[in-house]
């Protein structure tokens, strides 16, 4: 990458999200979940942190000016070196068929990028590549089951091993697409937010898509917390089910009281 700011938030596990678009962690805040997104213009890098910082604060942040933004030319980069370090575990995010269609790679130290396999071997730029849940044939084949919706391919792994229907996106909680509601359509999907901003944001966001939707906020959760470590802590399967219920009921009362209130006036 051109842009002398690249290099910047490479340092940050910059991780691809889209189409020249990237996502990595915001200098300007406390970020545990990449919150800045990074997209590859035709002049410049475009900054959004989707936890509100300025742009100023940002580049300042970083040690770097907003002169620093430009590209020296005008065409965009073609492609992206992949983050240095070691691999830890690979997710696969597949279609309907089990095909593969790209790979998210954990690496030590944590951080986070994404390839799809192309003729030479693997792209690290996903491009135009279709974007799905994780673990997808799993989810079509339990059709009636409530789905847990969290923020990492670790954390669905883990509540997988107690036997439930669980995924997540690629890309973190700035990565969220209008495909991934269609693909939940019809379904209970229960959010669980990681405890921080950008995983609140996350949670909002997904629960504007999915009609069917709860959010359920996991008691005695660290800062940064999520539901791995809920889980380690001596969460349980049932633990979970009480805790949707309760978010369900609630729920129906907010509704209800917003009805009656809306009646009250109205008379």
């Amino acid at each position: 990458m051109d842009a002398p700011a690249w290099a910047a938030f490479e340092k940050r596990g910059v991780v691809t999200a889209g189409k020249d678009r990237y996502m990595a962690v915001c200098p300007a805040h406390e970020d545990g979940k990449r919150s800045l997104q990074i997209t590859v213009g035709d002049k410049a890098l475009l900054l959004k942190c989707f936890a509100g910082c300025k742009i100023e604060d940002i580049c300042e942040a970083a040690g770097v000016t907003m002169r620093d933004l430009f590209l020296p030319k005008a065409d965009k980069v073609s492609a992206i070196k992949p983050a240095p370090g070691r691999v830890v575990a690979r997710y696969d995010y597949v279609d309907e068929q089990g095909e593969l269609l790209y790979q998210v790679e954990r690496l030590d130290p944590k951080s986070f990028r994404q390839r799809k396999p192309d003729v030479e071997g693997w792209s690290y730029k996903l491009g135009d590549v279709r974007r799905v849940l994780y673990r997808l044939p799993e989810l079509l084949a339990a059709p009636t089951r409530p789905v847990l919706l969290v923020e990492g391919e670790k954390d669905v792994d883990n509540l997988r091993k107690l036997k439930l229907v669980a995924t997540t996106i690629a890309g973190g909680a700035g990565a969220w697409r209008p495909e991934y509601a269609d693909a939940l359509a019809g379904r209970t999907v229960i959010i669980l937010p990681d405890n921080d901003e950008p995983g609140r944001q996350f949670a909002m966001q997904a629960s504007t898509w999915i009609l069917r939707s709860l959010i359920v906020v996991l008691p005695g959760l660290p800062e940064k917390g999520d539901v791995s470590d809920w889980l380690a802590a001596g969460g349980t399967a049932r633990q979970l089910g009480e805790l949707a219920r309760a978010a369900a009921r609630a729920k129906v009362a907010n509704a209800e009281e917003v009805a009656a209130s809306l009646g009250k006036a109205a008379a």
